[in-house]
């Protein structure tokens, strides 16, 4: 038996006993998203922070706008749940109580998947967009990341936020 063959049997038998003892409902359901993508945006591009650009309220806008479909809504909030299956399989706890090095084998291994291929690019296309966001919308108050990229911001620049 490969190695392959054997992490997915257990992978399926760790899960299906967990579904066994739950009484069938999904543990993952559960989950509150926000921490997860917080952590996960952290993980993928950290110098946000140092940027002072607010992630989580970009995020929550998003998930909360008009114009986004609710099928795009649905794959990132997915992706939070396929993300903790993953790392409950690898390590038994969920995305947040891992260490940071755990974190990054989690993200690996979900990159070989085309969902966690697509749901990754998608994080990294909202953050790169409240780093060049407008502070207008408040997820980049003092355009710290304009100033470090020597980003000169469109004219004219927007009078009321549009998301």
């Amino acid at each position: 038996m490969s190695s392959n063959s054997r992490r997915t049997f257990l992978k399926a038998s760790f899960l299906s006993t967990v579904v066994v003892v739950m009484g069938a409902y999904d543990i993952f359901d559960k989950i509150k998203p926000s921490p997860s993508l917080n952590l996960v945006q952290k993980d993928l591009f950290p110098f946000a922070q140092e940027l002072n650009v607010n992630m989580p309220q970009y995020m929550s806008i998003i998930l909360a706008h008009s114009r986004i479909s609710e099928t795009d809504k649905e794959f990132i909030l997915n992706g939070v749940k396929w993300l903790n299956e993953e790392a409950v399989a690898m390590y038994e706890k969920l995305y947040t109580k891992l260490t940071s090095n755990e974190r990054q084998s989690v993200l690996k291994n979900i990159v070989q998947e085309s969902w966690g291929e697509s749901w990754i690019s998608t994080l990294l296309t909202y953050t790169m967009e409240a780093i060049f966001s407008d502070k207008i919308y408040g997820v980049n108050p003092q355009e710290k990341a304009h100033k470090w990229l020597a980003f000169d911001m469109g004219l004219p620049r927007p009078t009321k936020a549009l998301l």
